[in-house]
């Protein structure tokens, strides 16, 4: 006897889309490292739960690669034509300096003599927020890039852009905060 084809359509009910989720997840996950397996290519999978939490999944090479690699193609070869493609090139240069830049930090941190231990529940307590405060971030970032031309002058674009430039370091800064506080922690 075999399977039974289900309808391909939106489930309505939140807990079930949850559960759904997660069961895909894991199927999709696992067809993208079987094609990186089976045809040594480049694989970058980004997804969003529909609780707004992130996975991410990328193989040979660094997920910032993949992404500059696919901005290399020229638009007359892709399927689709990115509405913001600038910015996107500008974050992805970003996510490069990034980890040299955290790391510089945290050293700096640890020469300055800041030592000071968190216990492991408070650490998760606030990366749990900041994570809800990220998923707030993304999600006006998402309306943003849907709908480009609802904003009427270049002033409130450029105020749009410092606001979300102002939070996302923010959320930095405190990521190198509990990042420096739980090598602490586990070192002591």
């Amino acid at each position: 006897m075999g399977r039974v084809k289900i309808q391909i359509k939106r489930i309505n009910d939140r807990q079930q889309r949850n559960i759904a989720f997660a069961k895909r997840k894991n199927g999709i996950l696992k067809k993208a490292y079987e094609l990186f397996i089976l045809c040594n290519v480049p694989v970058a999978l980004i997804l969003f739960s529909p609780s707004g939490k992130l996975f991410v999944f990328y193989a040979k090479a660094r997920i910032e690669e993949t992404i500059c690699k696919y901005l290399a193609v020229p638009n007359y070869k892709r399927k689709i034509r990115l509405p913001d493609e600038q910015n996107i090139r500008r974050l992805v240069m970003q996510m490069y300096s990034e980890p040299m830049c955290s790391e510089l930090n945290s050293r700096e941190s640890l020469d300055d003599g800041l030592r000071y231990q968190i216990q492991p529940k408070v650490i998760e307590d606030e990366i749990e927020q900041y994570n809800v405060l990220l998923a707030e971030v993304e999600e006006r970032l998402e309306r943003f890039l849907k709908i480009p031309n609802q904003w009427e002058s270049l002033a409130e674009l450029k105020r749009r852009e410092e606001d979300l430039q102002k939070t996302l370091a923010i959320v930095q800064s405190r990521k190198r905060d509990l990042k420096y506080a739980m090598e602490i922690s586990s070192v002591e």
